[in-house]
């Protein structure tokens, strides 16, 4: 057995005196679910975040640190995980945390087919070799395993919860983390209370909220006026007000967040893939990247982020307007078509929405956006595959919150992927997503994934947009609280300081 046991630091040291306060962070989107298994966005499990803890975490580099768990053992055959937990910790409602509670989450969510529970599919058994040693073998070797469940999605419920609540557990969050469930306003607020009894030692502030706040300015005036300490994205024009104000700041932290909008392929016209060669090169993602998101952006240069592992650069849509006119005019739309737009209504996906129906409409591709907020815009995607005739563009992005390229593709280019709007399938990628999970060799794997890249590009199921640049706003005052790469807000060891 190979063996890999991980540290990590678990105390902060500051320099200043520590506030007890009430914290608000303010959010861009309602929330879904409190069950981070069954969450379909990482903000929905950002907020779940806050009472549920998962075996191990990311750090700000997302690098792999243990949490709940304190290492690992893999086998030299890569099927065999032995993970080793900590001792003596309990959830919110006195339920013991150990080797059987984690079993019990893992196999819940495979049992109930919840959103996330995709992460486990190469799971054989579970097995409790001591209060504090969970056996997991797996089907096939992984080189992404433990990628894999340090997912933001695989916190751990209180199993005595599960029962009680069933599928109402989605509003009646129980972990074992730093903040306990208080209230959920539904649209408006989610409000958590300092667990009196954290395994860590003391919580260093009474609260947080997680309020929802669609526009941008509402916003930037909270951070201002002392009535949010932390706002997950600044707007472009706000950046300057910000920096201009000595009790407040803008953090920029790049990330592996991914956009494009969705084609679904199972229409007529976007079937075809002249179409949708057409509209990549009709879309300028330099002007994108500059007029709607102020540089806090890059084009996509694969399906996947430059910054994830596997990257491979490929041959750009670089905007042409003639070349567009003429593959519409190939694919037998000289005269362009009508199709609608499906948008998220906070301010930025709104004005991404506005420019792309602007650049659309030089090829005579006629938009209607139709905006949603958050959580029915992605109920609206599930129900595509119900009637799939639809003319649908869909706003989508994605990061792979696990750290893989096998997560920054498969959910959205595999075959009934979660994300997969564009209701996209292609047997060879299928074939080599599940290579890719399987081999050992670094180079190999590097292979299949760039080969995977240059299939999802040439077939373009989505128009390529960017991958952000993300600023953060926040009070100086305010510590443990982070923005990482793959979009998740990370709430630590939180404390307002002098």
């Amino acid at each position: 057995m190979k063996s890999l046991v991980l540290s990590a630091a678990l105390a902060a040291s500051f320099t200043g005196q520590v506030l007890a306060s009430h914290i608000v962070v303010a959010i861009e989107s309602s929330v879904r679910t409190l069950n981070p298994h069954n969450a379909s966005i990482t903000l929905d499990m950002s907020v779940a975040g806050a009472a549920y803890e998962g075996l191990f975490t990311f750090n700000n580099k997302m690098e792999v640190v243990p949490n709940l768990a304190t290492g690992y053992k893999v086998s030299d055959d890569g099927k065999i995980y032995t993970i080793n937990l900590n001792k003596g910790i309990k959830f919110h409602d006195g339920t013991d945390f150990n080797a059987a509670a984690v079993k019990y989450n893992f196999e819940h969510e495979i049992k109930h087919k919840l959103r996330r529970a995709s992460l486990l599919s190469n799971v054989a058994e579970f097995n409790v070799l001591a209060d504090d040693t969970l056996e997991v073998v797996l089907k096939e070797p992984s080189n992404n395993f433990i990628n894999s469940i340090t997912h933001p999605s695989q916190g751990m419920i209180s199993p005595t919860a599960l029962e009680k609540y069933g599928e109402d557990i989605q509003k009646n969050p129980v972990g074992t983390g730093r903040f306990v469930f208080d209230k959920w306003v539904r649209g408006s607020t989610v409000s958590f209370k300092a667990n009196p009894d954290y395994w860590r030692g003391p919580v260093k502030v009474d609260g947080i909220e997680f309020r929802t706040v669609a526009e941008a300015g509402s916003q930037l005036a909270m951070l201002q006026s002392g009535q949010a300490q932390f706002i997950a994205n600044v707007a472009p024009a706000m950046k300057k007000v910000i920096a201009a104000n000595p009790k407040i700041e803008n953090v920029q932290v790049p990330t592996i967040i991914g956009r494009w909008y969705s084609l679904n392929t199972k229409n007529d016209i976007f079937a075809n893939e002249k179409v949708r060669h057409a509209m990549n090169y009709a879309f300028h993602k330099e002007a994108f990247a500059k007029v709607v998101y102020n540089g806090d952006a890059a084009p996509l240069k694969s399906p996947i982020p430059d910054n994830l592992e596997t990257f491979a650069e490929q041959p750009a849509y670089t905007y042409n307007l003639d070349k567009a006119r003429s593959l519409l005019k190939e694919a037998g739309y000289p005269n362009g078509f009508k199709a609608v737009l499906w948008a998220k209504n906070n301010t930025l996906s709104l004005r991404s929405a506005e420019f792309l129906q602007q650049q659309l409409a030089a090829i005579d591709v006629e938009l209607e956006i139709i905006p949603r907020d958050t959580a029915s815009h992605y109920a609206a995607g599930d129900t595509l595959k119900d009637d799939p005739s639809r003319p649908v563009i869909f706003d989508a992005g994605w990061s792979s919150s696990s750290g893989t390229a096998d997560w920054a593709l498969r959910p959205i280019y595999g075959t009934g992927g979660g994300s997969n709007y564009s209701l996209y399938s292609n047997d060879k990628i299928d074939s080599l997503l599940k290579e890719g999970q399987l081999v050992q060799d670094p180079a190999q794997k590097e292979k299949i994934y760039h080969q995977i890249q240059t299939l999802a590009w040439q077939d373009a199921p989505v128009i390529f947009t960017t991958v952000d640049y993300r600023t953060i706003g926040k009070s100086r005052k305010l510590t443990g609280i982070e923005f990482l790469p793959d979009g998740s807000i990370s709430v630590g060891d939180v404390a307002l300081v002098n």
